[in-house]
C-alpha cells in the first residue's frame, strides 16, 4: 500500500479546514528538508500541543494556523542530535521555571556541561543525565542565580573526575566486586566504592544509607532507560515519588520486568537505609548487613543492566 502524502495527512487532521496554496507550498518545502517519518511524528506532536476546540468540540481555525506555523520548528528540533534536543528542552524548561533567564548564557553553560561529561561518558549516558539530573536541577534550583552556580560547580567537579589525589576511596570490594562496576559512569563507581569502604571500616549506618541511595538511583535510571519514567513522577510531573512507592510500582511493573528475587528483596535495603538515616534509637550493625550481601549484589547487578549503565 502506498504511503499517504504528508499534505494528505495534514488535510485529514485539520478537516473541515484545508491547506491553501501557501500552506501546500510550505509543506512541500518541509518534505524536501525532513524525512517522512520525522514529519509524521511532528504532525502528531503539533496536533497534541496546538489544536484547540470550541465548546461544541469543533476545531478552532486559529489553532490550525498556529499548528501549521509551528510545524517547521517542531521538525527542526526533532531532527537535531539527541543531546541538542535535550539541551533545547532544558532551555525551554528554564524559561518557564525562572522569571529571569538568559538563553545565550544558559546555552553556553549547558554545552560546557555536556563537553565535560563527554570526556567520561557515552552519548547515551549524557542524554540520560540531561533528562534526569540536569532536568531535576532546574526544578529544584528556585532561581536563575542558584541554577548557574550549581551548574558551574557540577562542571568543575566533573573536570576533576579521574584525577589522582589523596581523597580516593580505598576499598577491598567486600560487598560489590570491582568487576561489577569498573568502567561504569563515575557517580555509580563512587557509590559502589563508598559502600565497600564504609562496610570495611565498620561504618555500618553509612553503609546502609549509601546502599539505599544506590538502589534508588539505579531504579530511577531503569525507569528512564525503559521510557516509563512518568510512572514514578508526582502528579505535577516535576519530582520522583518516594522510594517506597517506586519499589511498590517496580514490583508490579510489567515493562520493567524485574526478577522475582529482586522484586521480593528490594524493600529490605530500603528499610535498612531508612532506619540508619531516621530512627533515633537504631544503629546498624554488621549482622544487619552481612547475611544479605549476596542478595544486594544480585539486585544491583540486575538493575545495572536494566538501567543501561552496564552492558
Amino acid at each position: 500500500m502506498a504511503r499517504k502524502k504528508i499534505e494528505t495527512i495534514i488535510n485529514e487532521k485539520i478537516r473541515p479546514f484545508s491547506l491553501n496554496e501557501k500552506g501546500r507550498a510550505d509543506i512541500a518545502r518541509l518534505t524536501t528538508q525532513y524525512s517522512y517519518d520525522i514529519l509524521k511524528e511532528c504532525i502528531e506532536i503539533g496536533v497534541a500541543k496546538y489544536f484547540r476546540y470550541d465548546n461544541n468540540g469543533s476545531l478552532l481555525k486559529e489553532s490550525v494556523g498556529n499548528f501549521l506555523n509551528k510545524l517547521g520548528g517542531i521538525a527542526h528540533n526533532k531532527s537535531l542530535p539527541p543531546i541538542e534536543q535535550e539541551i533545547l528542552h532544558l532551555k525551554n524548561k528554564g524559561k518557564y521555571a525562572f522569571s529571569y533567564w538568559k538563553d545565550d548564557i544558559a546555552d553556553e553553560i549547558l554545552h560546557d556541561y555536556v563537553k565535560a561529561l563527554r570526556a567520561h561518558w557515552t552519548e547515551q549516558m549524557v542524554v540520560e543525565d540531561l533528562k534526569g539530573e540536569a532536568s531535576r536541577l532546574i526544578s529544584s534550583s528556585g532561581n536563575w542565580s542558584t541554577w548557574i552556580s550549581a551548574m558551574k560547580h557540577w562542571i568543575e567537579d566533573i573536570e576533576k573526575w579521574g584525577q589522582d589525589d589523596s581523597t580516593s576511596v580505598q576499598q577491598l570490594g567486600s560487598i560489590l566486586l570491582d568487576a561489577l562496576y569498573n568502567g561504569l559512569q563515575s557517580n555509580i563507581q563512587s557509590l559502589c566504592k563508598q559502600i565497600n569502604a564504609s562496610y570495611e571500616n565498620n561504618l555500618f549506618d553509612c553503609t546502609a544509607v549509601i546502599m539505599r541511595r544506590l538502589l534508588e538511583s539505579l531504579l530511577v535510571l531503569c525507569y528512564q532507560n525503559t521510557g516509563i519514567e512518568a510512572d514514578i513522577m508526582d502528579k505535577c510531573g516535576l519530582y520522583h515519588i518516594t522510594l517506597d512507592k517506586i519499589i511498590k510500582n517496580a514490583e508490579q511493573n510489567k515493562t520493567l520486568s524485574l526478577s522475582a528475587n529482586t522484586r521480593r528483596e528490594m524493600a529490605l535495603f530500603k528499610d535498612l537505609g531508612n532506619y540508619s538515616a531516621h530512627k533515633i534509637w537504631y544503629n546498624c550493625t554488621q549482622q544487619d548487613i552481612k547475611p544479605h550481601i549476596l542478595k544486594y549484589r544480585a539486585i544491583i547487578e540486575e538493575l545495572m543492566y536494566k538501567s543501561g549503565v552496564k552492558r
